[in-house]
C-alpha cells in the first residue's frame, strides 16, 4: 500500500502540470465581483487564484480586469454610428447588427450578479434587438410591395397604415421600458412618429407599375427612420447607463431593491416580446395581415344614410353593379337589406347638419375603420353602438355602375 501510495504521490505533480498546460475557464462573474471589491479583498483573492491556478490564470483575470467601461462604450457609440448607414433593400443581414455586435459586448454572468448599469445596457440591448427586428420585417414587407402587392391602395392610407403599425410594434416596448432609465422611454415613443418625407431612393425596375414604385420607396422610407431611430438609441446607451449608476447610488436599500425588480421585470417583458411577437417573422405577418386588410377594405359600395338612419344613397362600384343592384332588390319584392350585401361597404351617417361619421365595413359585417370630422366627434359612439347592434337599415334605394 505505502508503495501504490507513493506512486501516486509521484503522480500528482504531472497532473497539475498538465492542468496548468491548460487554461480554465475565465468566470465572468469573479471578474464583475474583483471589479468592484475592496483592493483588500481583491489582492487576497488574487494571491488564492495564484495558488489553486498558477500565474498565468491570474494574468488573465488581471487583463479581463483592465478591459474598462469607457473602452466598451466607445465600441457601443461605433456600433450607433454603423447602424444608421442605408441598408441595400435585398441586404437582410444589416438587421442583425445590433444583436451579434453589442451582444459581444455584455457580459454573459447571471442577471442576480449584475450592477444595475449592467441590467439598464441589457435591457437597451433587448429594445434595440426589437428595432432591428422592425427593420427585417420591413425588408420583408418591401419585397411584396416590390411585386406590385397593393399597388391600388393610396399613398396617404399607406402612410396612414405604416404609422399605425409602427404604433403598434412600439407602444408594448414603450409599456416595458418604463422606470428603466431616464430618456428610454422618450426613445422609444420618438419611433412611434411617420415618413415626414419620401426620396425617390431606388430606380423603376422593368416592369413595375409607377404605384408599385412609389409604395417601395416609402416603405424604403420608413424603414430608414426606424434605423435613424435605432441609432440615436444605441448612441444614448452610454448615458443610460450612468444614469442607472447615478439613482442606485443617490437611493436607499429599499429603493435599490425597488429599482432591481423593476429592471429585472422588464427585462422579462421585452426578452418575452423579442422572442414571441416581436420578432421579425411575427412583425411581418402582424404588418401582411394589416396591410390584406387594407386591401380587402378598398369600398365596394357606397352608402350614404341621413340623420334618421335612412339610406339616402346605396351604390355598387362594381363592373355590372347596375344589374347586381336590380336583381336584388327584385329578389326581394323591392326593398334590400344591406347587412346580406357581402361586398365592403363604406357607410357615411350625416347624422347633423355639417356633421359627418364614417366607416368601412368588411364583407362579414365587421367594422374595419372608423373616421368623422370635427362635428361629427359627439356623434361618433352613437354611431359605433348602432351599427354593431342594429346593423344597416333595409333599402328601396339601390344603384350601380
Amino acid at each position: 500500500m505505502r508503495r501504490r501510495r507513493d506512486r501516486d504521490d509521484d503522480h500528482e505533480p504531472d497532473e497539475a502540470e498538465e492542468s496548468r498546460d491548460e487554461p480554465a475557464p475565465l468566470d465572468s462573474g469573479t471578474v464583475s465581483a474583483l471589479r468592484e471589491a475592496d483592493p483588500h479583498t481583491r489582492a487576497r483573492t488574487l494571491l488564492r487564484m495564484q495558488r489553486l491556478h498558477g500565474n498565468e490564470a491570474v494574468q488573465r483575470v488581471i487583463r479581463a480586469l483592465q478591459v474598462t467601461d469607457a473602452g466598451r462604450d466607445a465600441r457601443v457609440q461605433a456600433i450607433g454610428e454603423r447602424t444608421q448607414e442605408p441598408v441595400p433593400s435585398d441586404r437582410l443581414e444589416k438587421a442583425a447588427l445590433y444583436r451579434e455586435a453589442v451582444a459581444a459586448e455584455l457580459d454573459a454572468s447571471p442577471a442576480a450578479s449584475k450592477t444595475e448599469r449592467e441590467l439598464v445596457q441589457d435591457n437597451v440591448n433587448t429594445v434595440g434587438q426589437i428595432f432591428a427586428n422592425y427593420q427585417a420585417a420591413l425588408h420583408l414587407f418591401e419585397e411584396a410591395v416590390r411585386s406590385g402587392h397593393g399597388e391600388t391602395v393610396p399613398r396617404d392610407l399607406a402612410v396612414e397604415v405604416l404609422q399605425e403599425a409602427a404604433h403598434e410594434v412600439f407602444a408594448p416596448v414603450l409599456d416595458a421600458c418604463v422606470g428603466v432609465a431616464p430618456g428610454l422611454d422618450d426613445l422609444v415613443a420618438d419611433s412611434m412618429g411617420k415618413v415626414d418625407e419620401v426620396r425617390d431612393v431606388e430606380t423603376p425596375e422593368a416592369g413595375q407599375s409607377a404605384p408599385a414604385h412609389a409604395l417601395r420607396n416609402l416603405v424604403i422610407a420608413e424603414r430608414q427612420r426606424v434605423a435613424i431611430s435605432h441609432s440615436r438609441l444605441i448612441k444614448r446607451q452610454v448615458s443610460l447607463m450612468k444614469g442607472a449608476e447615478d439613482r442606485a447610488a443617490r437611493g436607499s436599500t429599499s429603493d435599490l431593491a425597488d429599482y432591481r425588480a423593476a429592471l429585472l421585470a422588464a427585462a422579462g417583458r421585452l426578452d418575452e416580446l423579442e422572442t414571441g411577437s416581436h420578432s421579425a417573422g411575427a412583425l411581418f405577418k402582424a404588418l401582411f395581415e394589416r396591410w390584406k386588410d387594407l386591401l380587402r377594405g378598398r369600398r365596394q359600395v357606397e352608402i350614404v344614410l341621413d340623420e334618421h338612419w335612412t339610406v339616402l344613397r346605396a351604390h355598387i362600384m362594381l363592373p355590372d353593379g347596375r344589374k347586381l343592384a336590380s336583381q336584388l332588390l327584385a329578389d326581394g319584392g323591392g326593398v334590400f337589406d344591406l347587412n346580406n350585401l357581402h361586398l365592403t361597404r363604406h357607410v357615411v351617417w350625416q347624422a347633423a347638419d355639417l356633421a359627418r361619421v364614417e366607416a368601412v365595413v368588411s364583407p362579414q359585417g365587421q367594422p374595419l375603420r372608423f373616421d368623422r370630422n370635427e362635428r361629427g366627434a359627439r356623434f361618433m359612439e352613437d354611431f359605433q353602438r348602432r351599427l354593431r347592434s342594429d346593423g344597416l337599415p333595409r333599402t328601396k334605394v339601390l344603384s350601380g355602375d
